[in-house]
C-alpha cells in the first residue's frame, strides 16, 4: 500500500511539471494576397518579377498554448515555398535574433510580408502556391544554437504545416 501511495506521490509531481502544449498539431497557416503590383521588377538575375503583398497568419486552433521558434525580424525564415518561381522578401535588421513565440488556446500571430513572381515561367505550370511553416518545437529546440542547427539543415526539420494555396497568375482558376 505504502508502494503505490510513493507511486501516485511522485506521478503527481511529474505530471505537475511537465509543461502541456502542442507540437504543431492544431496549428494552420492562412494566407491572403492584400495587393498584386501591376509594375514589373528586375533582379540582378535579369528577370522580371511581379510583386504581392502577402497576410500571413498562424493561428493556433488547439485547446492547448503552442511555443515555436522564430527569428525577431526575419521570421520569412521558419517559411519555404512548394515552388522554384515565387521567392519571399526577405527582411533585415540589427536586432536579429531567434527568439520563442507564444500563441495561446485560438490566438493567432498576424505577419504581412511580399513575394515576389517570376513574371516568365517557361515549362512550367503554374497552380496554388502555398507557403509552408517549419514548425519548430521548443521541446525539440532548446536555444538559439539548436535553431541555427534546425533552420540550417532541412533534414532537421520534421515538421513542416503548409498554407491554403494563392494563386499568383490571373490565368489560374480560383
Amino acid at each position: 500500500m505504502r508502494f503505490i501511495l510513493v507511486v501516485l506521490i511522485l506521478n503527481i509531481f511529474i505530471s505537475c511539471g511537465h509543461d502541456k502544449s502542442i507540437t504543431g498539431d492544431g496549428i494552420n497557416i492562412e494566407t491572403k494576397i492584400v495587393r498584386s503590383f501591376d509594375t514589373l521588377i528586375t533582379f540582378p538575375d535579369s528577370n522580371l518579377y511581379k510583386a504581392f503583398s502577402l497576410y500571413i497568419s498562424i493561428i493556433n486552433n488547439s485547446s492547448l498554448p503552442a511555443s515555436f521558434w522564430m527569428m525577431t525580424r526575419s521570421w520569412n525564415d521558419n517559411f519555404i515555398v512548394n515552388n522554384d518561381y515565387i521567392k519571399l522578401a526577405g527582411q533585415s535588421c540589427d536586432s536579429n535574433f531567434p527568439t520563442i513565440k507564444h500563441l495561446k488556446p485560438n490566438e493567432k500571430l498576424s505577419l504581412n510580408t511580399s513575394v515576389i513572381k517570376l513574371d516568365f515561367t517557361q515549362n512550367q505550370s503554374i497552380g496554388g502556391t502555398k507557403l509552408g511553416f517549419i514548425f519548430i518545437d521548443t521541446i525539440v529546440c532548446k536555444n538559439s544554437d539548436d535553431y541555427d542547427n534546425i533552420i540550417g539543415d532541412r533534414s532537421k526539420q520534421n515538421k513542416t504545416i503548409w498554407s491554403n494555396p494563392l494563386y499568383l497568375n490571373e490565368r489560374e482558376k480560383k
